[in-house]
C-alpha cells in the first residue's frame, strides 16, 4: 500500500533514532517470569552476534571502559542488538561501576535493596536476581550485565523501550535520561549485514532502463533499489508485492517513483522475521504512527508497519497486512526518476 506522502529531504542528512545521578533499581516486585532468551538467528543477519544496529559514538569511546562496551555488546542479541540501552542504565545507575556509592562493589545501596554495577535488586529474596542474574556474582558486570538484557527482554524490549525502561525503574523522569543518554552513545547505523547505513548513493537520471523487474517476483522497482532488495529478500525470506504504481497509493509517496515496495512473508518466511526485518531499518513502536519519517537511520525514509493505519501483521491489519518500506531520495515527480537515491548497498 501507499506509505507517507513524501516530506522534505536535505540530501545527506541523517537524523538518527531517538534515545548522572546515581538510579534505584525500582524492580523489587517484578514478576518472576524468565524471557526466553534468543539463541539463535536469522543467517546473514545481526540476531544474537553482539555487534548492534549502532556503532559507538565517540563520546561512547571515550565514556564507557572498554571492557563494559564489549560486554554491553555481547549481551545485546537478547535486546535485538540495542546495546545502547543496556549502556545508559549502567551509565545512569553506577557510572559504568565508576560510582563510589554504597553497593556498587559490595555490600546494598542506601535503599537497602539493590547491588552491583547494575543495581540489581537483591532483597528480599526471592529477588529480582534470583530470578534473571543465572547464578552469576551481582557485581560482576560480566554477570550483571547480560542479566539486564535477560530482565529488560522479559519487561518488554526491543518490541517496547518504554515499557521495559519503566519497569527497571518505575519513574517517567528515568526513562526519559536512559533514552537520552542511549541516543548520545549511537552513532551511526551498522545497517543490515554489518554494512554502514546508507553506503551507497546512486546519481541518476540512469542509463538505459530505469524501472526493472525485481528477479523471481512480479514487483518492479527504480532499479537503483533493486540489489537492496534482492539482498533483503534473501536474508529475510519476503517477497515484494506492489513497487513501483503510477496509482493507487500516495501520489506524494514513493509507489509513483518505484522507491516504496509492499512486503509480505515468502513461502519460507513468517511475519516475525517480517517484523524482525522492521526493527532492524530502525522502525520502533514509538513512532509506529508516522511511519517513523524523518527519524529513521538512512537510507529508509518511512516504514509502513504495526501501528500505521493498514500496514502490519494480520493481527494489526488483516487481510491487508503487509510491510512497507521507503528509500530516501531527492525530490521528483510521479512517474519520473529521483536524481539521486540512496540505498543500502554501494552501487
Amino acid at each position: 500500500m501507499g506509505g507517507a506522502p513524501a516530506i522534505g529531504f536535505a540530501w545527506g542528512r541523517r537524523r538518527w533514532l531517538p534515545w548522572l545521578g546515581f538510579g534505584t533499581v525500582a524492580m523489587l516486585f517484578a514478576p518472576v517470569l524468565l524471557g526466553a532468551l534468543i539463541v539463535g538467528g536469522v543467517p546473514g543477519t545481526q540476531s544474537g552476534s553482539g555487534v548492534g544496529r549502532f556503532t559507538p559514538s565517540a563520546f561512547a569511546l571515550r565514556d564507557i571502559p572498554p571492557l563494559y562496551l564489549r560486554t554491553y555488546q555481547s549481551a545485546a542479541g537478547d535486546v535485538g542488538g540495542s546495546w545502547e540501552y543496556l549502556a545508559a542504565i549502567g551509565k545512569i545507575e553506577t557510572d559504568h561501576g565508576r560510582s563510589s556509592a554504597p553497593g556498587v562493589r559490595s555490600g546494598v545501596n542506601f535503599a537497602g535493596c539493590c547491588a552491583g554495577p547494575m543495581q540489581f535488586s537483591i532483597r528480599p529474596r526471592p529477588s529480582t536476581w534470583d530470578a534473571y542474574g543465572g547464578g552469576g556474582s551481582v557485581y560482576d558486570p560480566a554477570d550483571a550485565i547480560p542479566a539486564a538484557a535477560r530482565y529488560l527482554k522479559a519487561s518488554g524490549a526491543p518490541a517496547d523501550w518504554d515499557r521495559a525502561i519503566f519497569s527497571y525503574n518505575h519513574a517517567s523522569w528515568y526513562v526519559a535520561q536512559v533514552k537520552a543518554m542511549a541516543e548520545r552513545y549511537r552513532c551511526a547505523a551498522a545497517g543490515v549485514g554489518g554494512l554502514p547505513a546508507g553506503s551507497g548513493v546512486s546519481i541518476g537520471p540512469l542509463a538505459g532502463h530505469w524501472l526493472v523487474p525485481v528477479p523471481g517476483t512480479s514487483a518492479v522497482c527504480d532499479a537503483r533499489i533493486v540489489p537492496d532488495l534482492v539482498m533483503l529478500m534473501r536474508r529475510y525470506r519476503m517477497t515484494p508485492g506492489d513497487c513501483y504504481a503510477a496509482s493507487g497509493h500516495e501520489a506524494g509517496g514513493e509507489h509513483p517513483l518505484g522507491l516504496g515496495v509492499d512486503l509480505v512473508p515468502a513461502a519460507s518466511g513468517s511475519w516475525t522475521l517480517l517484523g524482525k526485518l522492521a526493527t532492524d531499518l530502525g522502525w520502533r513502536a514509538g513512532c509506529a504512527a508516522s511511519g517513523c519519517a524523518g527519524q529513521l537511520p538512512s537510507p529508509m525514509r518511512f516504514i509502513g508497519w504495526n501501528g500505521y493505519q493498514g500496514h502490519g501483521d494480520p493481527q494489526h491489519a488483516g487481510s491487508n497486512a503487509h510491510l512497507h518500506l521507503s528509500w530516501q531520495h531527492t525530490p521528483a515527480g510521479p512517474g519520473s526518476p529521483a536524481a539521486r537515491v540512496q540505498t543500502l548497498l554501494a552501487p
